[in-house]
């Protein structure tokens, strides 16, 4: 600020070069220390007075990051794509799911037959304008991501084909890892490849010198790709060190993923005791409201709320952070405009605390109200425990109403589907999910499916212990004890509830233990 102080008033014609190279620096340090009032003032100067289009391009980066930090992902788009299109990378606003395929058709014809050596000995990228496309693909791929997951995913394919028909440039090691995560996604699904991108982007960090973006490669390989073969516990420390780098670059963006990729694994993957996961969030959601940065702290403060319950801590955490209930923060997020992801957040969230409850009518209102978004999308932990969620939920309904069976039974069965072909490539992670699942089927069958349920209630408790998933089994115990009291089978039951008691109180939920011991003491009587 100082040096764009002592600018002479026509800086911008005779002083030029250094004028646009102040700008570029203030605009980032704004950014970063959260001085918004400052940031929309200053960034005006260059997108007014910069005579090429090309001297505005890291102006606009700026501003696309700020815009998305402001909540106004909506309008960060339209940046994006506008740009985009004065660089030769023009995507239709209206882009659909067959767009989609067949950019994707076109990078797995390019990467057909290639070894990740073979596609490590291409040569470097050099031509100026494509460095520019490559670069402000990679920009807006943070908006498109809240906004759009079809933009999203066209734009990935873009910076993948871009590397691989005019050379590698660092990006790419980005754009392979995202590229892998996308193909965890249902309508690509193609996991065999996912695997081979990630370990190409993990060895492209150093072949291409790419260690601005090691922290983002983390973010896709560890917080997705990894999930498809590796045992989830195994990310969580490396998704600590992402973050630790990206706060040190200063990428708030990728901050707030690896907080919320956290938060999800340590509570949904059980990657960390829940008093620790608290503690270590809640820090960092202050760190975010300390850099101005309101919507990343609203998106950890989702998991934090979730957290603080199960720990059984009777705090309103946005109350805390922002005066508002609970429930007034539900409200308005649901009537934001755009904020997709956090929206699907929020519900998973609630559906999940509803499902270790027990209340699943609860668990399955929070799953009609975003219930066509629960299968699709990369596999990041939200993914996987969506997917979950509805198979028990659909399983529970069909068995409990009369109208809509059939609906429900889908539901279940899709969720069951999903999670026997991920149990294919990672037992660990999920077979103990596949055998709840599996057990609340048989049990919706009835009185003929009775030991099959049996059977598989105790695969899925054994399944989850040896792969430590405390959560999972806590809950598949307390599924089997209803499922046993069911029978009236009370010393069945009990022993069970004692089970899911003992695993959430390793886990440190002591909001569940409290409300588990009201059941058994009920039941002892």
């Amino acid at each position: 600020q100082q040096g764009i102080n002592l600018l002479s008033k026509d800086s911008w014609i005779h002083e030029y070069d250094l004028t646009i190279q102040l700008y570029d620096a203030a605009l980032d340090t704004y950014y970063t220390a959260g001085q918004f009032s400052n940031f929309e003032v200053a960034v005006k100067q260059p997108l007014t007075h910069a005579i090429c289009f090309e001297d505005k391009l890291n102006s606009y980066h700026h501003l696309v990051r700020f815009l998305t930090a402001s909540g106004r992902s909506e309008e960060a788009l339209e940046t994006c794509l506008s740009v985009l299109k004065k660089l030769g990378e023009e995507i239709a606003p209206n882009a659909d799911i067959k767009s989609l395929l067949a950019e994707a058709s076109c990078v797995k014809q390019m990467i057909r037959n290639s070894s990740i050596d073979d596609m490590l000995d291409l040569p470097k990228l050099k031509d100026s304008h494509k460095i520019a496309k490559i670069s402000f693909l990679s920009t807006a791929i943070r908006c498109s991501f809240e906004m759009n997951q079809v933009i999203f995913a066209i734009i990935i394919c873009r910076m993948v084909k871009l590397s691989l028909q005019h050379g590698l440039h660092s990006i790419s090691a980005d754009a392979f890892s995202l590229y892998g995560a996308l193909l965890t996604c249902p309508i690509l699904a193609d996991f065999e490849e996912a695997y081979k991108m990630g370990r190409l982007a993990l060895r492209a960090i150093d072949i291409l010198d790419a260690f601005m973006f090691k922290h983002q490669v983390f973010l896709f390989f560890y917080g997705s790709i990894a999930l498809c073969k590796d045992p989830l516990q195994a990310s969580v420390p490396k998704l600590l060190e992402g973050y630790k780098a990206g706060f040190a670059l200063g990428d708030m963006e990728s901050v707030t993923a690896y907080l919320q990729l956290y938060a999800g694994m340590a509570v949904w993957g059980c990657g960390d005791k829940l008093t620790r996961a608290g503690e270590i969030v809640r820090l960092h959601a202050k760190r975010m409201l300390q850099h101005k940065q309101v919507v990343s702290c609203k998106n950890i403060l989702i998991h934090l709320q979730q957290a603080t319950e199960l720990i059984g801590l009777n705090e309103d955490v946005y109350s805390t952070f922002f005066n508002i209930s609970e429930e007034e923060f539900f409200h308005q997020e649901m009537n934001c405009r755009g904020a997709n992801s956090r929206k699907l957040i929020l519900h998973t969230c609630r559906m999940y605390l509803a499902v270790m409850r027990g209340n699943m009518e609860l668990a399955a209102r929070e799953y009609e109200s975003n219930g066509a978004e629960y299968q699709g999308g990369i596999r990041f932990i939200g993914t996987i425990t969506r997917v979950f969620l509805a198979g028990l939920v659909g399983f529970f309904i069909a068995r409990k109403q009369t109208s809509d069976v059939e609906k429900w039974i889908h539901v279940g069965v899709r969720s069951m589907d999903t999670m026997k072909s991920w149990t294919e490539d990672s037992s660990w992670n999920y077979e103990h999910k596949l055998f709840l699942l599996e057990a609340e089927y048989y049990f919706l069958k009835g009185d003929k499916h009775e030991h099959l349920a049996s059977a598989k209630y105790k695969q899925s408790i054994a399944a989850a212990k040896k792969h430590k998933f405390k959560n999972d089994e806590g809950l598949a115990a307390q599924k089997a004890a209803v499922f046993h009291r069911h029978y009236n089978r009370k010393k069945e039951a009990l022993t069970n509830f004692q089970h899911a008691k003992a695993s959430y109180e390793s886990w440190g939920a002591e909001g569940l233990v409290k409300e588990i011991e009201i059941t058994i003491a009920s039941l002892s009587q």
